[in-house]
């Protein structure tokens, strides 16, 4: 489980536009976390099976995107390297958002920016991913019970 495939990523434009149009975001530094949680039956409205790739199918219960910010970080070098970091973190940490996904049956479209001014140490990084897969979990679970 300590892998992040290409079918985990979110490369589809239309999921990053629905995401960045209708998703929920909040802020755990140095994270800027977007996200949207949908039941299986309307993901796969949006990725139907016959058309779309196996790579852009929802076969895992999320699918993340990693960026960092240009007007925080601006060289490139800086840049690579917290996405590098993000990356690393978020696979190492998964493992309890992905078991708490299939208990609920949900997929979740994730976006996690790295939107600080300097590049943080990895323990730092790790230490705010598991902060934000925390409270993310904690507010799919309370946008769950709301709703029904």
């Amino acid at each position: 489980m300590q892998t992040f495939k290409k079918s985990e990523r979110l490369a589809n434009h239309r999921l990053q536009s629905l995401l960045f149009c209708e998703g929920n975001h909040f802020f755990t530094y140095p994270f800027r976390v977007q996200w949207l949680c949908l039941s299986k039956d309307t993901a796969d409205k949006y990725a139907p099976a016959d058309r779309i790739p196996k790579s852009k199918q929802f076969v895992d219960p999320a699918k993340c995107l990693i960026g960092a910010s240009k007007r925080q970080l601006k060289k490139a070098v800086h840049r690579n390297r917290a996405k590098r970091l993000t990356k690393e973190a978020y696979r190492k940490n998964k493992s309890t958002f992905y078991a708490f996904l299939n208990t609920k049956d949900f997929v979740v479209l994730l976006a996690l920016i790295y939107s600080a001014s300097k590049l943080l140490p990895y323990d730092a990084v790790e230490n705010s991913m598991q902060k934000a897969l925390q409270q993310l979990m904690v507010l799919i679970d309370d946008s769950f019970t709301d709703a029904h």
